[in-house]
């Protein structure tokens, strides 16, 4: 899980446990609110119909009509015993509990003096599925009993609209959250992505990348010492392709020596292979001065076509091997094969192997070139009938046979400058076999 999104869940999952903590008590609170208040609104309600009643000026016509209105303006459904046992109003659940003749309430008394019969506390009763209140009337007509009662379904509706008001704010509060959540770990993150690029470019030889300077004080920390350590490689290998520079220059007077001594010497075949073997060398010497002032990130570019090359170095060789009574053979695709190296650094790695087989292998044995390409690497192998490479002769300066140590690293840094690889292992039939896989040049852009 990546670190916006964990900032993300904290932030939601901490709102939402708070939300949950405070809604279950204010739901609570709310459902307990809606049944006291129905229950004290329906006891409103019976006190007046009692309260009516308690004048006894009135017919059975009069009060059939003025309970009707009151059921019809009010959730309480009131149902009213008459003097004589006469029932009108609405019907009650059938678990109302019948009243008993000669059941005594605690009478209000006319306390006023206003001539009104007597009216009675209201009596809240508990149902299944509601509330029932009776209220008793007195008056000179007789006793009436109220009885109202107030469904669950009534007080359901609006708990349930109080609660649709609690869960909108509850949604509101959260996506608030979200959103400031998100807000966060983007200006958070933002810049540790842009230093995490930073980090890849200088990876990839980009020694001119470097990391913006924002967001927390920790992260611009982070970037500032990134662009210094940029920096200091930047210096260090200026620094090292000078130095090499300036070793090939210091080449370059003996160099120069041995080609007027090579000039002088009459012509014969031996003196123009000499010849010829000078100007390679003061190519390469020239070719090792360019590589070392060319800027890093030029590098990255530098391409080929390494069927050309691996032709033109095999045809080099070819005359020195045929003179050792060896047998060549090349299999190279006539077709453009462009890897991602120079083409010296590629001359260099092939002279390198080929080299190797010349001077170390029994002279007769056999020599094969072959070039293949795959999706992604043109692959080179060199197959010879030696005795094989001891593991561990492709790192710098490791060899047992009296040479440098550094032909195979020469090769292994090409193939790996490239983006591939140097591989050595023994074919099932015996021989030595060298593989240089070098990546296509297309698949580094």
């Amino acid at each position: 899980m990546t670190l916006r999104l964990r900032i993300l869940a904290l932030s939601t999952g901490l709102t939402a446990v708070v939300l949950i903590l405070f809604a279950v008590p204010l739901a609570i609170a709310l459902n307990q609110s809606a049944t006291d208040r129905a229950v004290q609104e329906s006891e409103y309600v019976a006190q007046g119909v009692a309260d009516y009643l308690s004048t006894g000026t009135y017919t059975q016509i009069q009060s059939e009509a003025f309970v009707k209105r009151v059921n019809e303006r009010n959730g309480t459904q009131v149902a009213v015993l008459l003097p004589g046992g006469i029932a009108i109003g609405a019907s009650l659940p059938a678990d109302a509990p019948v009243p008993h003749s000669g059941e005594t309430y605690q009478s209000e008394g006319d306390s006023d003096h206003d001539d009104l019969g007597a009216v009675t506390q209201p009596k809240t009763t508990k149902l299944h599925d509601g509330w029932l209140i009776d209220v008793q009337a007195t008056s000179k007509t007789g006793r009436a009993l109220v009885r109202g009662f107030v469904g669950e379904n009534v007080i359901r509706r609006e708990v349930q609209g109080g609660w649709a008001w609690v869960g909108g704010g509850a949604a509101a509060l959260l996506l608030l959250s979200v959103a400031g959540a998100e807000l966060v770990s983007r200006r958070l993150t933002r810049p540790l992505v842009a230093t995490a690029s930073t980090a890849s470019a200088l990876s990839s030889g980009d020694l001119d990348a470097r990391a913006p300077l924002g967001g927390a004080r920790e992260i611009s920390q982070v970037s500032t010492a990134l662009n210094q350590l940029a920096d200091r490689i930047e210096d260090l290998l200026a620094s090292e392709r000078e130095t090499i520079a300036d070793l090939s220059h210091r080449l370059r007077t003996p160099m120069t020596a041995i080609r007027l001594d090579v000039e002088a010497l009459p012509d014969s075949d031996k003196s123009r292979e000499l010849a010829r073997h000078v100007a390679q060398l003061e190519r390469t010497l020239t070719t090792v001065i360019s590589n070392a002032r060319l800027p890093q990130k030029g590098a990255t570019l530098r391409r080929c076509n390494a069927s050309q090359v691996i032709r033109d170095r095999v045809a080099f060789w070819t005359p020195l091997a045929e003179d050792q009574g060896r047998s060549v053979t090349v299999n190279v695709p006539d077709a453009v094969i462009d890897v991602s190296c120079s083409s010296d650094d590629l001359a260099a790695a092939v002279d390198a192997l080929l080299e190797n087989v010349v001077a170390h292998t029994p002279e007769g044995s056999a020599l094969h070139v072959e070039l293949a390409e795959w999706p992604d690497l043109a692959v080179l192998e060199i197959i010879d009938h030696g005795a094989g490479i001891p593991q561990g002769s492709s790192h710098r300066g490791r060899s047992d046979r009296g040479s440098t140590g550094l032909g195979l690293d020469i090769a292994r840094s090409c193939a790996e400058s490239s983006g591939g690889s140097l591989d050595i292992r023994r074919g099932t039939d015996g021989t030595n076999i060298v593989r240089l896989n070098l990546q296509h040049s297309h698949s580094r852009i």
